[in-house]
């Protein structure tokens, strides 16, 4: 039987050891070593009971509400007290909640301890992200991605309700947790635009939970599935294009209602991603997503998304516009897939940086779609690694004011992805280059050392690469991704 400490007690030993790791860490000693990563059963569903209190991590009132905080409970067989770890590669998992699909996130990404620990809209984000390290005893050490802390019964708690947080390191019993398995396994999904197994890449407004629709140019989503068919659920109209096992991007035009895209599959898994033509101009398809159809007998299985996510802004050129196969033969397409990474293109045809001109994007960046400007995107929704910016062709402001507006669009960008590489491109056309470079030294003068300037001079010849002596082919796309491809390596 484990004696308990007072409060005092608790307190001073939780400041020794914190002062411990500090001075270690000071000495350039290594601290508290992860252990390997536990072995932990990706279909199981756990109770996740710390060692101290003998309490079970739970969500606040069995809450479906993203941002519902994380509490300890009296152990029992409830949803709300069911997680399972999902891998996000590279040894660490999102946990996710039975009852509600969301995952135990860092508020905020918030590196500071004491932090709230509560569910999320499953994003990938590193403050979602947990390393499992076994301990010595059996129970095992959670420790945050983004914040290098661990999962901690704040306080040394022993009374339900009461908080869970992050803390640093200390391998004290308040961050000892066994994970205990419900005698249910679970991972199958039955393809639902709320189905955990789906992965969403892009901005997707949620204005019609029933049908989520790709706000931007390049937005996909992608699952892993058994059955011998697959499908898609359509609210109206739309150019749909499909791969199934890696295969070619295959469209099916004027699509509408409940679509089969393959069928006569074999046993197995097999892996589906979709997406639609982008809604501009003239076109109004509709872009709007109601969910995958599964076989009889079939169901979604657990996928994992790539390590580094890019974001593109810019206009029809990061769009890929005229040619018909976009957005999978876009500069910003393949170079991204060269890479493993995911990607989508916050690109419209005709778009510039100023509001005077035309669709300025240092506002429409903002935005979750191009079709509604009281819409704001929730940048906590998912998180990027690079952010590259092609902007300047149809500009017709002053140079002075379009340097200034650049600046500002990196600012924002900046204030929406706080880590994120940002990579500003001159434009094809060699125009307004000395602008760029000027708005780049502005922000790495303000303190800003992770914006970049790409130089593109000599990248398209209009008179070979070009359609119009403006727009890439394909094949002009292709160059431009050969020569892009290496850069972006650099920085992710």
């Amino acid at each position: 039987m484990r004696t308990l400490a007072s409060p005092l007690r608790r307190r001073l030993g939780r400041w020794l050891a914190a002062a411990a790791v500090a001075a270690l860490a000071a000495a350039g000693l290594t601290v508290l070593g992860a252990a390997p990563a536990s072995a932990v059963e990706t279909n199981t569903w756990y109770r996740i009971v710390n060692d101290h209190s003998g309490l079970a991590v739970s969500v606040q009132n069995a809450s479906q509400t993203a941002g519902a905080a994380a509490v300890l409970a009296t152990p029992s067989n409830a949803n709300e007290q069911q997680f399972r770890f999902v891998s996000s590669g590279s040894g660490y998992y999102r946990i996710q909640a039975r009852h509600s699909n969301q995952v135990l996130d860092v508020y905020a990404k918030s590196t500071a301890n004491g932090a709230d620990v509560v569910q999320w809209t499953d994003n990938n984000g590193t403050n979602q992200q947990w390393q499992v390290n076994t301990q010595s005893d059996g129970s095992v050490e959670l420790v945050n991605r983004n914040s290098g802390k661990a999962l901690d019964n704040w306080e040394w708690a022993t009374t339900p309700g009461s908080r869970v947080s992050q803390y640093d390191r200390n391998n004290l019993e308040s961050q000892h947790w066994k994970l205990v398995p419900v005698g249910s396994t679970g991972g199958g999904g039955t393809g639902a635009v709320t189905d955990a197994n789906l992965q969403y890449y892009g901005r997707w407004s949620k204005a019609d939970p029933s049908y989520p629709t790709m706000g931007w140019a390049g937005g996909y989503v992608e699952t892993a599935f058994t059955g011998s068919s697959i499908g898609v659920k359509l609210r109206g109209t739309i150019d749909l294009w499909y791969s199934v096992d890696g295969g070619a991007e295959t469209w099916i035009r004027s699509a509408s209602g409940t679509v089969t895209v393959r069928s006569g599959l074999g046993s197995g898994t097999h892996t589906v991603r979709i997406g639609f033509r982008e809604r501009a101009g003239s076109y109004t398809g509709d872009p709007a997503f109601g969910g995958f159809v599964l076989a009889s007998g079939g169901q979604t299985v657990a996928t994992q998304r790539p390590e580094h996510h890019i974001e593109f802004i810019g206009d029809s050129i990061t769009v890929g516009q005229p040619n018909g196969n976009r957005p999978f033969t876009t500069y910003a397409w393949l170079s991204s897939e060269a890479l493993g990474a995911s990607h989508m293109q916050v690109a419209e045809g005709g778009a510039c940086v100023s509001t005077t001109d035309c669709r300025g994007m240092v506002d429409w960046f903002l935005r979750t779609t191009n079709q509604d400007v009281n819409e704001m995107w929730d940048f906590s929704t998912y998180d990027t690694d690079l952010v590259v910016i092609n902007l300047g062709t149809n500009n017709k402001v002053s140079a002075a004011q379009f340097q200034s507006d650049y600046v500002l669009l990196l600012e924002r960008a900046r204030q929406a992805y706080p880590n994120a590489e940002i990579l500003a491109m001159g434009v094809f056309r060699e125009r307004l280059l000395t602008e760029v470079q000027n708005a780049v030294t502005a922000r790495n003068n303000a303190g800003d050392a992770k914006v970049h300037y790409v130089n593109t001079v000599g990248w398209v010849d209009p008179a070979t690469d070009t359609s119009d002596n403006v727009h890439p082919t394909d094949a002009g796309h292709a160059k431009i991704a050969g020569y892009l491809t290496p850069i972006l390596a650099q920085y992710l």
